[in-house]
Order: C-alpha cells, then sequence, then structure tokens
C-alpha cells in the first residue's frame, strides 16, 4: 500500500483530560490495567478533541471506553460518532511501529486512528487513520506506515453522514428524526392497530415520508447470531386515511443501484412490506414512489 499519510497532527492534553484518565483509571484491579484504561482515555479524549475542532459531531459518553462495566473486562479505547459509527483510538507508545488490535474488539468500528504519546503525555500525535475494510490480517495487526491522511476519515464521516446507520441503532444511537414507533403512530389508530410487534430482540423505528400524500415507514432491525442482519420494511397509510395509495411502490436497491425487491400497493392494502437480510457494512436504499414523486432513504448495516 502506498502511504498516503498527511503531515502528523499533534493535539494538547488538558487538565480535564488526565482528570478523566486518573478517574478511569483509579477504578481498575492492577496498576497495568489502570496503565492501558488511562492511556486509552486519553487517546479517545484527544480524537475527540481534534474532531470537535472541525466542528464534527462526537458522543465522548456513549462508547465503550466511557462505560465503567465495560473499560474493566475490555480494552476499549472507541469514540462514537453519531450517525458515522465508532472509531478505535490506539494508543501508540514511542518506538513502536505497530498497532495490535486486542482480540476482544469488537467487530463494529469504521475504522482506526493511531494516537502516538510523548513522553509527557501533554499533548499526542494523530499519526492516521486506517478503514477497517482494510484490516485483513488475523490477528488483528498493521503498521503504523499503513496509516493514511485523515482525508480519507472526513471523506467516510461526509459519506456516511448521509446514511442511516442501522448498527448503530443496536446500541441506541438513532437518528433525529426516526422515532419510537408508538410516537410516530400515536396520532394514527388504524395504522397503529395493525403494526408489526417487534420479537424481543429487534429494534424498530419509524417515520412519516412525505409524498403526494403522507404515508409511515416502518424499519425494524433483527440482529441474528453471525454477521447478518434480518430487515423488515412496512409502510402504513398516515392522516388517519384507511388504505395506502393505489399504486405506491416499496423499491429496495442494492449498493450497486440494482433493484433488488419491490412490492406495489392494490387499492385496500392497509400495509405492504419486504423482508430481507444484510451483511456488516452492506449498504442498501429504499425508493418510495407515488406517481410522479418519489423519497430515497440510505441505509448501511
Amino acid at each position: 500500500m502506498t502511504n498516503t499519510q498527511s503531515p502528523i497532527l499533534s493535539v494538547p492534553l488538558p487538565k480535564n483530560a488526565h482528570r478523566w484518565a486518573e478517574e478511569f483509571a483509579a477504578q481498575q484491579d492492577s496498576l497495568q490495567k489502570g496503565k492501558q484504561v488511562y492511556l486509552n482515555t486519553l487517546a479517545v479524549y484527544a480524537v475527540h478533541s481534534y474532531l470537535k475542532w472541525l466542528n464534527i459531531e462526537t458522543a465522548l459518553n456513549q462508547g465503550d471506553s466511557w462505560h465503567r462495566g465495560l473499560r474493566a473486562i475490555f480494552d476499549v479505547a472507541d469514540l462514537v460518532l453519531p450517525g458515522v459509527g465508532k472509531l478505535e483510538c490506539r494508543p501508540v507508545l514511542p518506538g513502536e511501529v505497530a498497532i495490535v488490535l486486542p482480540p476482544t474488539m469488537i467487530q463494529d468500528r469504521i475504522g482506526y486512528v493511531g494516537v502516538q504519546f510523548s513522553e509527557q503525555l501533554d499533548y499526542v500525535e494523530l499519526l492516521g487513520f486506517l478503514p477497517a475494510r482494510e484490516m485483513t490480517e488475523s490477528p488483528a495487526i498493521f503498521e503504523i506506515a499503513q496509516l493514511q491522511s485523515f482525508d480519507a476519515l472526513i471523506q467516510m464521516i461526509h459519506k456516511r453522514r448521509l446514511l442511516i446507520n442501522l448498527r448503530q441503532w443496536v446500541t441506541g444511537i438513532f437518528e433525529s428524526d426516526w422515532q419510537a414507533p408508538e410516537l410516530v403512530f400515536a396520532n394514527n389508530f388504524r395504522s397503529s392497530s395493525t403494526m408489526t410487534r417487534p420479537s424481543t430482540n429487534s429494534i424498530s423505528r419509524a417515520k412519516v415520508i412525505d409524498l403526494v400524500r403522507q404515508v409511515l415507514l416502518l424499519v425494524q432491525l433483527t440482529p441474528t447470531d453471525s454477521e447478518v442482519f434480518d430487515i423488515r420494511l412496512r409502510i402504513y397509510p398516515a392522516d388517519d386515511a384507511i388504505h395506502l395509495p393505489p399504486d405506491l411502490q416499496l423499491i429496495v436497491i442494492d449498493a450497486d443501484g440494482n433493484t433488488g425487491m419491490e412490492v406495489q400497493a392494490r387499492s385496500a392494502d392497509d400495509w405492504m412490506q419486504v423482508e430481507f437480510s444484510c451483511q456488516h457494512e452492506e449498504k442498501f436504499s429504499v425508493k418510495i414512489v407515488l406517481g410522479e414523486t418519489s423519497l430515497m432513504e440510505e441505509f448501511v448495516v
């Protein structure tokens, strides 16, 4: 791989970053675990600070690294980017030339950032970014020279902001316009009475779709035991209508732009649905068409 790194970025570590790190480290059972947590906390905070400087939204306290129980058990240094995914911010000590990812790493990261520490721990250098899709080694290890420019991370963030990230739904992070079905359906008794009941391990969200007439789109996501997710899409009438508009179309389009599934409402349908499965990182689009009007929603699992 050609090294496309940009100049190394220096980020200062303020006192409040060290206060967080000291507090989290003091909760650990051993000095070795405390040191790991200390460095992980500073690494996450440094990447958070840099992205905030770029006006990129982060959710510092929503990651596993900010969860007392999880950081005590696992070697985690993740930073949540709402609507985008999780970044793993791995500490790099002086003299290290490679980064080894922990074997217990949860495989839901969009990529990895190398964070080089100074001797005094008063600043760090952000060495670059590696997209998760390029991590092919087992055990997971990559050389620091493989890290790419942060431009690659910024481009990925902007692309993913246009997508609805279903993987984040599993962790309780939702886009603001996708609400609990009970709230969306509350003002529509007929739709509420026929709404699909999710299984215990399913996550459901809904939103109002404005076409020539309003309809309600429900997305139900069910994780399986593997990296596969079962997905159900349903459309219901809105505005107290009894039936869906005739000829309303629900179309699922794959990442290559090909139509995968398509259903069309008949004159007396009060809902319609499609069901399919997706793997981790798979993208698809949902197109809803009524007459000359259409709307597209884009998803990534």
